[in-house]
Protein backbone atom coordinates (compact mmCIF):
# COMPACT_ATOMS: atom_id res chain seq x y z
CA UNK A 1 0.00 0.00 0.00
CA UNK A 2 1.51 3.58 -1.54
CA UNK A 3 0.13 7.03 -0.10
CA UNK A 4 1.37 10.42 -1.51
CA UNK A 5 0.70 13.18 0.72
CA UNK A 6 1.04 15.99 -1.45
CA UNK A 7 1.50 19.86 -1.70
CA UNK A 8 1.41 20.54 2.36
CA UNK A 9 3.37 22.65 5.02
CA UNK A 10 5.80 19.74 6.79
CA UNK A 11 7.31 20.31 10.44
CA UNK A 12 10.70 18.88 10.13
CA UNK A 13 13.33 18.50 12.63
CA UNK A 14 16.08 21.42 12.20
CA UNK A 15 19.22 20.38 14.40
CA UNK A 16 18.16 21.25 18.13
CA UNK A 17 14.95 23.41 16.45
CA UNK A 18 11.99 22.83 13.77
CA UNK A 19 11.23 24.14 10.83
CA UNK A 20 8.43 24.21 8.33
CA UNK A 21 9.11 23.33 4.53
CA UNK A 22 6.78 22.84 1.47
CA UNK A 23 7.13 18.59 0.85
CA UNK A 24 5.34 15.83 -0.39
CA UNK A 25 5.28 12.19 2.13
CA UNK A 26 5.63 9.23 0.00
CA UNK A 27 4.44 6.28 2.34
CA UNK A 28 5.04 2.68 1.66
CA UNK A 29 2.92 0.20 4.14
CA UNK A 30 3.67 1.66 7.15
CA UNK A 31 7.15 3.77 6.98
CA UNK A 32 7.82 7.06 5.48
CA UNK A 33 9.80 6.18 2.26
CA UNK A 34 10.09 9.71 0.72
CA UNK A 35 10.15 13.41 1.74
CA UNK A 36 10.99 15.70 -0.94
CA UNK A 37 9.37 17.83 -3.57
CA UNK A 38 7.53 16.89 -6.27
CA UNK A 39 7.31 13.09 -5.76
CA UNK A 40 5.45 10.87 -7.95
CA UNK A 41 2.06 9.88 -7.65
CA UNK A 42 1.91 7.13 -10.00
CA UNK A 43 0.31 3.78 -7.85
CA UNK A 44 -0.31 6.03 -4.84
CA UNK A 45 -3.92 7.02 -2.83
CA UNK A 46 -2.96 10.84 -2.96
CA UNK A 47 -4.07 13.07 0.22
CA UNK A 48 -3.94 16.39 -0.59
CA UNK A 49 -2.31 18.46 2.06
CA UNK A 50 -2.82 21.93 0.29
CA UNK A 51 -3.47 24.78 3.39
CA UNK A 52 -2.47 21.60 5.72
CA UNK A 53 0.34 21.60 8.27
CA UNK A 54 1.54 17.94 8.45
CA UNK A 55 3.23 17.50 11.88
CA UNK A 56 4.29 13.74 13.55
CA UNK A 57 1.73 12.56 15.42
CA UNK A 58 1.78 13.65 19.03
CA UNK A 59 2.67 11.08 21.50
CA UNK A 60 0.71 11.38 24.73
CA UNK A 61 3.05 9.99 27.56
CA UNK A 62 1.04 9.42 30.57
CA UNK A 63 -2.44 8.53 30.92
CA UNK A 64 -5.09 6.29 32.12
CA UNK A 65 -7.33 5.87 29.65
CA UNK A 66 -10.22 3.42 31.22
CA UNK A 67 -10.36 6.86 33.37
CA UNK A 68 -13.00 8.43 30.55
CA UNK A 69 -15.45 7.21 32.37
CA UNK A 70 -14.19 9.74 35.01
CA UNK A 71 -14.57 12.63 33.79
CA UNK A 72 -15.76 15.45 35.10
CA UNK A 73 -17.35 13.54 38.37
CA UNK A 74 -14.54 13.69 40.84
CA UNK A 75 -13.43 17.41 40.94
CA UNK A 76 -12.17 19.93 43.35
CA UNK A 77 -11.04 17.37 45.85
CA UNK A 78 -7.93 16.83 47.78
CA UNK A 79 -5.44 14.38 46.05
CA UNK A 80 -6.62 11.46 48.37
CA UNK A 81 -10.56 12.10 48.67
CA UNK A 82 -10.08 12.39 44.53
CA UNK A 83 -8.40 8.67 44.65
CA UNK A 84 -11.26 7.63 47.23
CA UNK A 85 -13.78 8.71 45.07
CA UNK A 86 -12.62 7.29 41.80
CA UNK A 87 -11.65 4.01 43.01
CA UNK A 88 -15.47 3.20 44.42
CA UNK A 89 -15.98 3.89 40.52
CA UNK A 90 -12.94 1.41 39.26
CA UNK A 91 -14.22 -1.18 41.45
CA UNK A 92 -17.45 -1.75 39.67
CA UNK A 93 -15.91 -1.68 36.17
CA UNK A 94 -15.67 -4.87 34.10
CA UNK A 95 -13.36 -5.85 31.54
CA UNK A 96 -16.06 -5.10 28.78
CA UNK A 97 -16.42 -1.24 30.35
CA UNK A 98 -12.80 -0.70 30.25
CA UNK A 99 -12.81 -1.59 26.08
CA UNK A 100 -15.13 0.93 25.18
CA UNK A 101 -13.86 3.65 27.78
CA UNK A 102 -10.68 3.06 26.20
CA UNK A 103 -12.40 3.43 22.67
CA UNK A 104 -13.55 6.44 23.68
CA UNK A 105 -10.37 7.74 24.91
CA UNK A 106 -8.57 6.92 21.75
CA UNK A 107 -11.54 8.77 19.41
CA UNK A 108 -10.65 12.11 21.38
CA UNK A 109 -6.60 11.31 21.26
CA UNK A 110 -7.04 11.10 17.51
CA UNK A 111 -9.36 13.71 16.88
CA UNK A 112 -6.85 16.36 18.63
CA UNK A 113 -3.60 15.22 16.99
CA UNK A 114 -2.44 12.29 19.21
CA UNK A 115 -0.97 8.93 17.52
CA UNK A 116 0.15 6.85 20.62
CA UNK A 117 -0.15 6.78 24.12
CA UNK A 118 1.34 5.64 27.47
CA UNK A 119 -1.03 3.81 29.32
CA UNK A 120 -1.38 2.14 32.90
CA UNK A 121 -4.26 0.73 32.62
CA UNK A 122 -6.79 0.35 35.91
CA UNK A 123 -5.25 -1.47 39.39
CA UNK A 124 -8.29 -3.38 40.10
CA UNK A 125 -11.19 -4.45 38.52
CA UNK A 126 -14.59 -6.37 38.69
CA UNK A 127 -14.02 -9.62 37.32
CA UNK A 128 -10.33 -9.00 38.42
CA UNK A 129 -8.77 -10.84 35.25
CA UNK A 130 -8.62 -9.21 32.04
CA UNK A 131 -8.14 -5.32 32.19
CA UNK A 132 -4.79 -5.04 30.04
CA UNK A 133 -6.58 -7.74 27.23
CA UNK A 134 -9.36 -5.18 27.13
CA UNK A 135 -7.27 -1.76 26.97
CA UNK A 136 -4.82 -3.92 24.14
CA UNK A 137 -7.72 -4.76 22.50
CA UNK A 138 -9.55 -1.08 21.95
CA UNK A 139 -5.82 -0.28 20.58
CA UNK A 140 -5.71 -3.36 18.40
CA UNK A 141 -9.30 -2.95 16.92
CA UNK A 142 -9.18 0.76 16.42
CA UNK A 143 -5.95 1.05 14.71
CA UNK A 144 -3.96 2.72 17.00
CA UNK A 145 -0.59 2.59 18.47
CA UNK A 146 -0.17 2.19 22.59
CA UNK A 147 2.47 1.15 25.05
CA UNK A 148 0.45 -0.50 27.74
CA UNK A 149 0.71 -1.51 31.58
CA UNK A 150 -1.70 -2.55 33.94
CA UNK A 151 -1.16 -0.60 37.21
CA UNK A 152 0.33 -3.46 39.81
CA UNK A 153 -0.09 -3.25 43.54
CA UNK A 154 0.79 -5.28 46.49
CA UNK A 155 3.39 -7.89 47.79
CA UNK A 156 4.87 -10.05 45.50
CA UNK A 157 3.51 -13.36 47.75
CA UNK A 158 -0.21 -12.44 47.96
CA UNK A 159 -2.88 -14.59 46.36
CA UNK A 160 -4.30 -11.15 44.20
CA UNK A 161 -1.01 -9.98 43.49
CA UNK A 162 0.45 -13.05 42.23
CA UNK A 163 -2.69 -13.72 40.20
CA UNK A 164 -2.36 -10.13 38.65
CA UNK A 165 0.89 -10.71 37.81
CA UNK A 166 0.30 -13.73 36.11
CA UNK A 167 -2.41 -12.33 34.20
CA UNK A 168 -0.69 -9.84 32.55
CA UNK A 169 2.57 -11.86 31.56
CA UNK A 170 -0.33 -14.27 30.15
CA UNK A 171 -1.87 -10.70 28.38
CA UNK A 172 1.36 -9.52 27.02
CA UNK A 173 1.99 -12.96 25.13
CA UNK A 174 -1.72 -12.87 24.07
CA UNK A 175 -0.76 -9.66 21.83
CA UNK A 176 3.20 -9.83 21.04
CA UNK A 177 2.10 -10.02 17.74
CA UNK A 178 0.79 -6.61 17.15
CA UNK A 179 3.28 -4.04 16.01
CA UNK A 180 0.99 -1.23 17.47
CA UNK A 181 1.29 -2.97 20.89
CA UNK A 182 4.30 -2.12 23.44
CA UNK A 183 4.10 -3.32 27.03
CA UNK A 184 5.02 -2.00 30.58
CA UNK A 185 5.39 -3.45 33.63
CA UNK A 186 3.06 -0.40 36.09
CA UNK A 187 3.70 -0.90 39.42
CA UNK A 188 1.11 1.63 40.81
CA UNK A 189 3.15 3.73 43.02
CA UNK A 190 5.60 3.35 46.12
CA UNK A 191 2.65 3.54 48.60
CA UNK A 192 0.88 0.67 46.64
CA UNK A 193 3.73 -1.68 46.06
CA UNK A 194 5.69 -3.19 48.86
CA UNK A 195 9.45 -3.38 48.51
CA UNK A 196 9.46 -7.22 47.20
CA UNK A 197 6.92 -6.89 44.39
CA UNK A 198 9.18 -3.59 43.20
CA UNK A 199 11.98 -6.10 42.92
CA UNK A 200 9.58 -9.00 41.30
CA UNK A 201 8.24 -6.43 39.06
CA UNK A 202 11.78 -5.19 38.04
CA UNK A 203 13.10 -8.45 37.63
CA UNK A 204 10.33 -9.24 35.57
CA UNK A 205 11.20 -6.55 33.02
CA UNK A 206 14.87 -7.59 33.27
CA UNK A 207 13.63 -11.11 31.84
CA UNK A 208 11.05 -9.69 29.34
CA UNK A 209 13.56 -6.78 27.90
CA UNK A 210 10.83 -3.89 28.74
CA UNK A 211 10.87 -1.15 30.79
CA UNK A 212 8.53 -0.25 33.29
CA UNK A 213 6.26 3.10 34.44
CA UNK A 214 5.06 4.20 38.06
CA UNK A 215 3.50 7.15 40.05
CA UNK A 216 6.67 8.92 42.39
CA UNK A 217 6.33 12.45 44.24
CA UNK A 218 2.86 13.20 43.04
CA UNK A 219 1.75 14.93 46.07
CA UNK A 220 2.99 16.02 49.50
CA UNK A 221 1.30 13.21 51.65
CA UNK A 222 3.36 10.86 49.63
CA UNK A 223 5.95 12.54 49.91
CA UNK A 224 5.70 12.68 54.08
CA UNK A 225 4.44 8.68 54.03
CA UNK A 226 7.34 7.33 52.48
CA UNK A 227 9.98 9.67 54.85
CA UNK A 228 8.36 8.32 57.97
CA UNK A 229 8.33 4.70 56.45
CA UNK A 230 11.53 4.71 54.93
CA UNK A 231 13.37 7.27 55.80
CA UNK A 232 13.87 8.97 52.24
CA UNK A 233 12.18 10.46 49.43
CA UNK A 234 10.02 8.20 47.05
CA UNK A 235 12.47 8.77 44.05
CA UNK A 236 15.24 6.80 46.15
CA UNK A 237 13.63 4.37 47.66
CA UNK A 238 12.50 2.61 44.68
CA UNK A 239 15.94 3.74 43.03
CA UNK A 240 17.10 1.26 46.52
CA UNK A 241 14.43 -1.35 44.92
CA UNK A 242 16.30 -1.53 41.70
CA UNK A 243 12.98 -0.13 39.77
CA UNK A 244 15.43 2.37 37.76
CA UNK A 245 17.66 -0.53 36.74
CA UNK A 246 15.63 -0.72 33.51
CA UNK A 247 14.10 1.33 31.11
CA UNK A 248 11.78 3.74 33.03
CA UNK A 249 9.05 6.52 32.52
CA UNK A 250 8.25 8.34 36.23
CA UNK A 251 4.94 10.26 35.88
CA UNK A 252 4.67 13.36 37.53
CA UNK A 253 7.78 14.32 39.94
CA UNK A 254 6.22 17.12 41.36
CA UNK A 255 8.54 17.40 44.25
CA UNK A 256 11.68 15.87 43.06
CA UNK A 257 14.92 17.03 44.97
CA UNK A 258 18.35 17.89 43.53
CA UNK A 259 19.53 14.40 44.98
CA UNK A 260 16.09 12.46 43.30
CA UNK A 261 17.55 14.42 39.93
CA UNK A 262 20.82 13.58 39.69
CA UNK A 263 19.96 10.20 40.62
CA UNK A 264 17.27 9.95 37.43
CA UNK A 265 19.75 12.03 35.11
CA UNK A 266 22.34 8.71 36.53
CA UNK A 267 19.75 6.09 35.56
CA UNK A 268 18.67 7.85 32.34
CA UNK A 269 14.91 7.67 33.48
CA UNK A 270 12.53 9.95 31.80
CA UNK A 271 9.89 12.18 33.23
CA UNK A 272 6.49 12.54 32.24
CA UNK A 273 5.19 15.69 33.24
CA UNK A 274 1.85 16.54 33.61
CA UNK A 275 1.26 19.91 34.51
CA UNK A 276 -3.12 20.62 34.35
CA UNK A 277 -3.29 17.08 36.46
CA UNK A 278 -0.72 18.51 39.22
CA UNK A 279 -2.38 21.80 38.65
CA UNK A 280 -6.24 20.46 39.52
CA UNK A 281 -5.10 18.18 42.23
CA UNK A 282 -3.65 21.00 43.76
CA UNK A 283 -0.18 19.24 43.87
CA UNK A 284 1.96 22.15 42.52
CA UNK A 285 4.45 21.90 39.39
CA UNK A 286 7.51 19.66 38.65
CA UNK A 287 10.87 20.85 38.01
CA UNK A 288 10.66 20.78 34.57
CA UNK A 289 13.64 23.24 33.91
CA UNK A 290 15.90 21.40 36.24
CA UNK A 291 14.77 18.48 34.46
CA UNK A 292 16.16 19.66 31.17
CA UNK A 293 19.04 21.31 32.94
CA UNK A 294 20.51 17.91 34.24
CA UNK A 295 19.60 16.43 30.60
CA UNK A 296 16.62 14.09 32.16
CA UNK A 297 14.11 13.39 29.25
CA UNK A 298 11.37 15.39 30.08
CA UNK A 299 8.03 14.37 28.25
CA UNK A 300 4.27 15.34 28.49
CA UNK A 301 1.56 13.53 29.56
CA UNK A 302 -2.29 14.43 30.02
CA UNK A 303 -2.79 11.81 32.90
CA UNK A 304 -6.53 10.21 33.05
CA UNK A 305 -10.28 12.41 32.58
CA UNK A 306 -10.39 12.22 36.14
CA UNK A 307 -7.82 14.24 36.58
CA UNK A 308 -7.49 16.56 33.45
CA UNK A 309 -10.87 15.87 32.07
CA UNK A 310 -9.19 16.35 28.77
CA UNK A 311 -7.03 13.95 26.92
CA UNK A 312 -6.14 16.96 24.35
CA UNK A 313 -2.28 17.20 24.20
CA UNK A 314 -2.40 20.96 22.15
CA UNK A 315 -4.04 21.67 25.47
CA UNK A 316 -1.41 20.06 27.72
CA UNK A 317 1.18 21.61 25.68
CA UNK A 318 -0.21 25.06 26.03
CA UNK A 319 -0.28 24.28 30.01
CA UNK A 320 2.78 23.34 30.49
CA UNK A 321 4.60 26.46 28.40
CA UNK A 322 2.41 28.83 30.54
CA UNK A 323 2.35 27.07 33.49
CA UNK A 324 6.45 27.02 34.10
CA UNK A 325 6.68 30.66 32.91
CA UNK A 326 4.40 31.60 35.92
CA UNK A 327 5.91 29.25 38.43
CA UNK A 328 9.75 30.59 37.87
CA UNK A 329 8.43 34.03 36.78
CA UNK A 330 10.48 33.93 34.06
CA UNK A 331 9.15 34.42 30.57
CA UNK A 332 12.24 32.74 28.91
CA UNK A 333 11.71 29.43 31.49
CA UNK A 334 10.63 26.72 29.24
CA UNK A 335 9.78 27.47 25.08
CA UNK A 336 7.31 26.61 22.55
CA UNK A 337 10.00 24.71 20.84
CA UNK A 338 10.86 22.44 24.15
CA UNK A 339 7.60 21.73 24.89
CA UNK A 340 6.68 20.24 21.28
CA UNK A 341 9.84 18.36 21.65
CA UNK A 342 8.39 16.67 24.19
CA UNK A 343 4.90 15.70 23.12
CA UNK A 344 6.98 14.33 20.53
CA UNK A 345 10.50 13.15 20.06
CA UNK A 346 11.29 13.19 24.04
CA UNK A 347 7.95 10.75 23.68
CA UNK A 348 9.53 8.46 21.56
CA UNK A 349 12.80 8.41 23.17
CA UNK A 350 10.53 7.44 26.71
CA UNK A 351 9.25 4.17 25.20
CA UNK A 352 12.38 3.16 22.60
CA UNK A 353 10.88 4.33 19.96
CA UNK A 354 13.56 7.22 19.03
CA UNK A 355 13.90 7.99 15.22
CA UNK A 356 10.67 6.01 14.38
CA UNK A 357 8.01 8.40 16.13
CA UNK A 358 8.02 11.78 16.94
CA UNK A 359 9.53 13.15 13.93
CA UNK A 360 9.03 13.56 9.77
CA UNK A 361 11.87 11.56 8.27
CA UNK A 362 12.49 8.88 5.39
CA UNK A 363 12.21 5.76 7.42
CA UNK A 364 10.11 6.55 10.25
CA UNK A 365 7.19 5.30 11.12
CA UNK A 366 3.94 6.93 9.32
CA UNK A 367 2.19 8.43 11.89
CA UNK A 368 1.08 11.32 11.04
CA UNK A 369 -1.48 14.88 11.89
CA UNK A 370 -2.87 17.05 9.12
CA UNK A 371 -4.04 20.55 10.43
CA UNK A 372 -6.01 23.06 8.70
CA UNK A 373 -3.93 26.42 8.28
CA UNK A 374 -7.04 28.14 7.02
CA UNK A 375 -8.48 28.62 10.67
CA UNK A 376 -8.26 31.90 12.55
CA UNK A 377 -5.70 30.92 15.26
CA UNK A 378 -2.82 29.63 12.87
CA UNK A 379 -3.29 33.47 10.67
CA UNK A 380 -1.46 34.91 10.65
CA UNK A 381 1.16 32.07 10.43
CA UNK A 382 4.31 33.97 11.54
CA UNK A 383 5.77 31.03 13.36
CA UNK A 384 3.88 27.75 13.57
CA UNK A 385 6.35 25.76 16.06
CA UNK A 386 4.42 28.86 18.91
CA UNK A 387 1.08 28.59 17.00
CA UNK A 388 1.04 24.51 17.63
CA UNK A 389 1.97 25.25 21.49
CA UNK A 390 0.24 28.90 22.04
CA UNK A 391 -3.01 28.82 19.68
CA UNK A 392 -3.72 25.66 18.06
CA UNK A 393 -7.01 23.92 19.92
CA UNK A 394 -6.60 20.47 18.57
CA UNK A 395 -9.94 21.32 16.71
CA UNK A 396 -8.15 21.65 13.55
CA UNK A 397 -6.98 18.14 12.90
CA UNK A 398 -8.58 17.06 10.05
CA UNK A 399 -6.61 13.61 8.94
CA UNK A 400 -4.54 11.33 10.95
CA UNK A 401 -2.42 8.25 9.75
CA UNK A 402 -1.14 5.81 12.65
CA UNK A 403 1.19 3.20 11.06
CA UNK A 404 0.34 4.01 7.55
CA UNK A 405 -3.36 3.24 7.40
CA UNK A 406 -5.61 6.67 7.87
CA UNK A 407 -8.32 6.62 10.96
CA UNK A 408 -9.84 10.41 10.23
CA UNK A 409 -10.02 11.81 6.93
CA UNK A 410 -11.57 14.77 6.31
CA UNK A 411 -13.05 14.54 10.10
CA UNK A 412 -14.69 11.45 10.02
CA UNK A 413 -13.58 8.35 11.93
CA UNK A 414 -12.74 5.37 9.77
CA UNK A 415 -12.22 2.08 12.30
CA UNK A 416 -14.68 3.51 15.08
CA UNK A 417 -18.23 3.64 15.09
CA UNK A 418 -18.44 6.96 17.05
CA UNK A 419 -22.16 6.65 18.06
CA UNK A 420 -22.15 3.49 19.43
CA UNK A 421 -19.16 3.92 21.90
CA UNK A 422 -21.17 7.14 23.21
CA UNK A 423 -24.20 4.95 23.60
CA UNK A 424 -22.36 2.58 25.63
CA UNK A 425 -20.89 4.61 27.38
CA UNK A 426 -23.85 6.09 28.62
CA UNK A 427 -25.05 3.05 29.42
CA UNK A 428 -21.77 1.82 31.62
CA UNK A 429 -22.25 5.23 33.76
CA UNK A 430 -26.07 4.67 34.54
CA UNK A 431 -24.96 1.03 35.82
CA UNK A 432 -22.52 2.38 37.80
CA UNK A 433 -24.88 5.13 39.04
CA UNK A 434 -22.43 7.90 38.36
CA UNK A 435 -24.68 10.21 35.92
CA UNK A 436 -26.26 13.58 37.47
Amino acid sequence: MSTLIRNGLVLLVDGAGWKTEKKDIRIEGNRIARVGEDLPAEGCTVIDATDRLVIPGLINAHTHAYMTMHRNYADDLAFFDWLDKVQQVEDGMTEEDIYWATLLAIIEMIRSGTTCFVDMTIKSAKEKTGPLSAAAGAVADSGFRAVISRGLAGVSDSEESLMKFGQVVHEMELFKGESRLQFLHGPHAPYSCMADYLQKLTQSCKDRGIGQTIHLSESLAEMDGIAKEHGTTPIQYVDSQGVFDVPCIVAHAVFATEEDIRIMAEKHVSVAINPKSNMKLGNGFAPAKAFLDAGINVCLGTDGCGSNNSLNMFQEMNAAALAYKGANRQARCIGAADVLKMATLNGAKAIGREGELGEIREGALADLVLLRLNEPQFIPANNLVSGLVYSAKGSEVDTVLVDGRVLLRDGKLTTIDENRVYGEIRKITARLGMAG
